[in-house]
């Protein structure tokens, strides 16, 4: 018991010290917000956020893991953009979502909450300088892209900040077996992310869509026989049990969540390039406006179309590496913005992970 106390002692010391740091940190960081406001700067700047979890985990190599000093950055920067200027951060609510789990994964605990009931109002709230930033999912592993995301992103003046990847765990919550459940509520999205699971476990119940995982929880509530697919976040606070965890079909199913602001982003190591455009619908146009990718050796991880007014336009939606002013990618704009009728750069930002 007594190496017990001396090595409690220890630590206290050690905690001491981290508090006397962290005070010391926050310190320069009110200069830096000082200065940011004198000059109308962003007061998150994911870049150099980036940078420094770069540097701080290359410090630290193999003694801490990666997951739990990022865990622990997370909240510090949080605290320090608290104290430079709040943010006021909105997204897809209600509270519980996994729109909430991505915010609070991203930004830390330090931040205004503002959920709204689409991803077009968490857009507009930005436009309206009512929030600083949305936080909005634009594609997930199993089920795709999020259409909504990328029609609003082709109508706004706003610009893709950073980009972020929140790992997707399913739970099945209600207030009775399993083998009770009559009804199972969701958002479609997530009903299509357990398809199997749900046939093969709970062929005796019916699967209703919801706008989202927190109202599906709320129409369980109200009936014993029915359950929910949500977050533990959703679950925990809304004091329903799970009744089984990760029900997901894929284990790898991750969520793409993007920040947009009115802010551009400074080029950092490892960038991605947003960009839409229209092409009308004839043989060829197609493979002529993605030559220019090719030549210019642009490496391409995404590509979309939506329908364009008139209907025999579409709207591509492509990212890609590299940042909107190296060479490369200039040349490769340039000539692509020939072939085009519409033509939009939706933001140059750091690669996320």
């Amino acid at each position: 018991m007594k190496n017990i106390e001396k090595y409690r002692d220890l630590i206290d010391k050690v905690d001491k010290k981290i508090v006397d740091c962290i005070i010391e940190r926050y310190a320069y960081v009110k200069e830096i917000g000082e200065i940011k406001r004198a000059n109308n700067l962003p007061i998150y700047v994911p870049e150099r956020e980036k940078l420094l979890l770069q540097k701080l985990e290359n410090y630290a190599g193999s003694r801490l893991s990666k997951d739990t000093l990022n865990a622990i950055y997370k909240e510090i920067i949080s605290g320090a953009i608290r104290l430079e200027n709040p943010l006021t951060i909105a997204f897809l609510g209600p509270l519980g979502t996994f729109s909430h789990q991505a915010v609070l994964q991203n930004f830390g605990s330090g931040v205004a909450l503002k959920p709204v009931n689409s991803i077009s109002e968490a857009i507009l709230l930005v436009q309206k300088k009512l929030a600083d930033y949305a936080c909005i999912p634009v594609e997930n592993s199993v089920e795709g892209v999020v259409n909504q995301t990328l029609d609003t992103l082709r109508t706004s003046d706003l610009r893709i900040n950073s980009e972020f990847y929140v790992k997707i765990e399913h739970n099945l919550i209600a207030q009775c077996e399993k083998s009770e459940i009559k009804y199972v509520y969701s958002h479609p999205q997530v009903l299509g992310q357990c398809r199997n699971y749900l046939a093969t476990e709970l062929p005796q119940a019916q699967c209703i869509e919801s706008g989202s995982s927190a109202l599906a929880l709320e129409m369980a509530k109200k009936d014993k026989f029915s359950a929910a697919i949500g977050s533990k976040l959703l679950a925990e606070k809304s004091a329903m049990p799970i009744v089984e965890s990760n029900i997901e079909d894929n284990g790898n199913n991750r969520t793409r969540f993007i920040n947009i602001s009115p802010y551009s982003n400074s080029k950092s190591s490892n960038d991605k390039t947003s960009i839409c455009f229209t092409l009308k619908n004839q043989s060829g146009a197609l493979y002529q406006a993605l030559k220019p990718f090719y030549d210019n050796n642009i490496s391409m991880s995404l590509i979309e179309s939506r329908p364009f007014p008139p209907m025999d336009y579409y709207c591509f939606f492509i990212d890609f590496a590299g940042y909107e002013d190296d060479d490369n990618v200039k040349n490769a704009l340039a000539e692509l913005q020939q072939m085009t009728g519409f033509f939009k750069i939706l933001g140059s930002y750091p690669c996320g992970k």
